[in-house]
């Protein structure tokens, strides 16, 4: 379904060594053919070029200031959102070796296939590469990344991804693709899709028919703008009866599933034989939550800070990792205090993908103080997840018991609108429940960010 697609396309950051220099348009094509397994998402992202548009759409971060550009291979559980492994290289500002890795990761050194390898604190494996490139692979599976090494070339993967592997990075800030042949069965979709106010007139059978076809999908992101946004989904039969309501459908799907884009809503349709391409402006909240899927851009970026911190004592070094982490965990919750969901469940959503993101961040040589804010910052995003998902179940549970007791009284009829009433009224109080928590979680977070960042300031004497 599109809502699946449309988040999943997320990106990442890179992996494996160079045994010979790429040309551009090889990078993604010699990934795959030494995929250590059979993966269903591609990923590109020119860095410098997507921050610069970022920095003209007036975005309050960049991505990675310390890459240049990386590239990746994934295998994403679709229902989930959660990547099984994640590999691909990043392009740092310096070249480094794997002794220089581990003394700034805190890693250890060990050879794979004859090839120096640096398994990190945070699971990962660094492999360094030529042209100051580095390799990444999550987790750090030992024998995946043996067979990731090994001379012998794999070509185990789809056909899909090996055309989009070919594009061009000439023009792309950003591109993401995943491969969905057969992902999908249309007897569920179609149950899923009654209801569904986007279908106006289309039946639900049909619809799912359609959807369930699907392919691949890729979204990209151009040189000139992020009005350059487009998403291009294939399917094995024609879409052109989607068309009228390819946006609405696609904006009704993401809403429902807790990844709102309401963007989308305004995006131009086209459809050309069996493929349907929508564009438009992507906003910041969007392209944030396609970021966030994958961890290997956040791994890239803490390794290029780490090379960048050369100079200074061993407590200074320290007072830098510390805020450096700090302000990484601000950043986050920025992005969750600007974050508008459309529904309670979407809330859920990204404040649960957000404490990932700081679970993910690297600790190593952080003041233990500041790792336990940034721990209790992540257990507040995610109760805060967790008590809005039980007040939805819970609220669920009565609007059943209320539908149940509809309709009929005795020997009469009575009105049922009451019974919508009722739960109306029933979802604008888990409404107001879950935002009431949201509000609290972020007030604690306030006050432990005010505590910490004096605490921090007075200890380290820099202002955090």
């Amino acid at each position: 379904m599109i809502h699946r697609f449309l988040c999943c396309l997320a990106v990442l950051a890179a992996v494996l060594p160079a045994t010979r220099g790429f040309a551009e348009d090889e990078k993604l094509a010699l990934l795959l053919d030494r995929t250590p397994a059979p993966p269903n998402v591609v990923g590109y992202v020119n860095v410098k070029s997507l921050n610069s548009l970022m920095s003209d759409a007036g975005f309050s971060r960049e991505i990675a200031g310390s890459l240049d550009e990386y590239w990746f291979i994934s295998k994403l559980e679709l229902m989930s959102l959660k990547p099984r492994w994640e590999a691909g290289y990043a392009t740092l500002q310096r070249a480094v070796d794997a002794k220089m890795l581990a003394d700034k990761v805190g890693g250890y050194v060990d050879q794979i296939e004859g090839k120096d390898v640096v398994w990190t604190p945070n699971q990962s494996y660094l492999v360094p590469g030529e042209e100051n490139r580095v390799g990444i692979l999550r987790p750090a599976d030992r024998s995946l990344l043996s067979g990731w090494l090994s001379p012998t070339l794999n070509s185990s993967h789809s056909e899909y991804l090996e055309t989009q592997a070919k594009q061009s990075e000439n023009y792309l800030s950003m591109m993401f693709a995943v491969d969905l042949a057969d992902a999908f069965s249309p007897v569920p979709m179609a149950k899923k899709l009654e209801g569904f106010e986007s279908l106006k007139s289309q039946q639900p059978e049909t619809v799912a028919g359609i959807l369930a076809s699907i392919k691949g999908a890729r979204i990209i992101i151009g040189r000139r703008s992020l009005d350059e946004c487009i998403l291009t989904v294939d399917f094995g039969k024609s879409p052109a009866g989607l068309k009228p309501i390819a946006a609405d459908l696609l904006g009704e799907i993401l809403s429902r599933n807790g990844t709102a884009a309401p963007e989308v809503l305004s995006w131009k349709v086209s459809v050309k034989d069996n493929q349907m391409a929508l564009q438009g402006t992507i906003t910041e909240a969007t392209l944030s939550g396609l970021m966030g899927v994958f961890s290997l851009q956040g791994q890239a970026r803490q390794v290029g800070r780490k090379l960048s911190d050369d100079a200074g004592s061993e407590s200074q070094k320290v007072a830098y990792q510390t805020k450096n982490y700090f302000d990484e965990v601000n950043a986050i919750i920025e992005r969750t205090r600007k974050h508008s969901a459309q529904t309670t469940g979407a809330l859920a959503k990204w404040n649960d993908q957000r404490a990932r993101q700081i679970d993910e961040l690297g600790t190593l040589g952080v003041d233990p103080e500041m790792v336990q804010y940034g721990t209790n910052v992540a257990e507040l995003l995610r109760g805060n997840a967790l008590a809005v998902r039980q007040t939805n179940i819970q609220a669920g549970k009565i609007n059943a018991s209320q539908s149940l007791n509809s309709g009929y009284y005795g020997n009469g009829y009575y009105d049922a609108n009451s019974t919508t009433d009722y739960q109306q009224v029933t979802q604008a109080y888990a409404r107001g429940n879950a935002y009431a928590n949201y509000k609290g979680a972020l007030n604690q977070i306030d006050k432990m960010t005010a505590e910490t960042r004096r605490a921090m300031t007075d200890k380290y004497q820099i202002q955090f």
